[in-house]
């Protein structure tokens, strides 16, 4: 019987380990100490070097979990929108 509570409490003490990563955003150290060189090359001159990863990045927890599913853009469209002007189509 202890040995079972062991295990229940080993399995809960993991669901909510996970749930906890999930709600968390991940630091850019985290980011970076795998994606170094595109971190180095996109965030050191460009106007990009002074927002979070998890700025333009979500799902950064599953992906440090399991490296096949990869984070999806998102972010303040707003905030994009403050440097980026949307591609106009031409006329024609």
């Amino acid at each position: 019987m202890p040995r079972l509570l062991w295990i229940r409490g080993a399995v809960l003490a993991a669901f909510f380990a996970a749930a906890a990563l999930a709600t968390e955003p991940v630091r850019d150290e985290v980011c970076v100490s795998c994606h170094t060189q595109p971190a180095a090359r996109f965030h050191s001159e460009s106007a990009h070097k002074k927002l979070a990863c998890v700025q333009c990045h979500a799902g950064g927890a599953e992906h440090v979990a399991d490296t096949r599913r990869r984070p999806q853009l998102s972010g303040d469209p707003q905030l994009c929108a403050s440097c980026h002007e949307p591609k106009k189509k031409p006329a024609g």
